[in-house]
């Protein structure tokens, strides 16, 4: 008697346990928990493999540079810090940036990651303005100022020449003041900066123009007038001064009445 009510006990017990538990097998969220369980317990006893694989996937083997005429792939690379075979998320694309835009003659970078292993990176290039004679030395001048590397001035040989402390943080205000004067424009040869003030500027057969501290524009409009009347100026002119609103000084050369 005793067996069989122990064994009526545990069916009992079982079919009052089928009752709770077969809705929940039933149930969607007991199988998308067991399968993310599953997930969860394969990536812990393979972490290892895994993160081997990933890494294998996002090393570098390519950096693309575009955009680079003057500067050479390989200086780039160097600058950049990039090396191949790395992982790609190993590098700050803000850095990378910031390290490119040091190298003297690049204005801008623009850095992307390419999934899954290539760096693609876009430089703006600065435009020589002039060349700055130096302590002996020449080196080329963008419209900011920035005094760039001295190699392949040679390709640069049209460009004037300015001379003068600071005269490489002024010499854009004056060259775009002076595409309104073509003509003068056209004949300048060199500019000398006076004291960090002014401009001297040297023109046609070796006429040098003082220009004034302020009002630029207006004595160019006088010396371009000036210049239409007289056949832009006789052999025998040395120098015109221009630094005083009310009037022109003309200096003729050594011997010349």
């Amino acid at each position: 008697m005793g067996n069989r009510a122990s064994r009526s006990k545990k069916r009992e017990t079982l079919k009052k346990a089928s009752r709770y538990l077969l809705p929940i097998f039933k149930s969607n969220l007991f199988w998308t928990a067991a399968f993310v369980g599953a997930i969860a317990a394969f990536a812990y006893y393979n972490a290892d493999k895994i993160a081997k694989t990933q890494t294998d996937y996002f090393r570098i083997k390519k950096i693309v540079f575009d955009g680079n005429e003057k500067t050479r792939d390989a200086i780039l690379l160097k600058a950049s810090g990039l090396t191949y075979r790395s992982n790609i998320f190993a590098y700050s694309v803000d850095g990378v940036k910031r390290k490119l835009e040091n190298v003297p003659w690049i204005k801008s970078a623009t850095v992307q990651r390419k999934l899954p292993d290539t760096i693609y990176i876009r430089v703006a290039e600065r435009t020589p303005i002039a060349i700055l004679q130096s302590k002996r030395k020449l080196y080329l001048v963008d419209a900011d100022g920035k005094v760039l590397e001295d190699d392949g001035i040679g390709n640069f040989g049209s460009l004037p020449i300015i001379i003068g402390d600071g005269a490489e943080k002024e010499a854009d205000k004056l060259f775009r003041c002076l595409e309104r004067f073509p003509k003068i424009r056209k004949q300048l040869a060199f500019a000398l900066r006076i004291g960090k003030r002014r401009w001297n500027i040297k023109i046609n057969r070796g006429i040098t123009v003082k220009l004034p501290e302020t009002g630029i524009a207006h004595a160019l409009g006088i010396l371009e007038e000036i210049s239409d009347r007289n056949g832009f100026f006789g052999e025998d002119i040395s120098a015109i001064d221009l630094r005083m609103l009310d009037r022109v000084v003309v200096t003729k050369k050594e011997g010349k009445k």
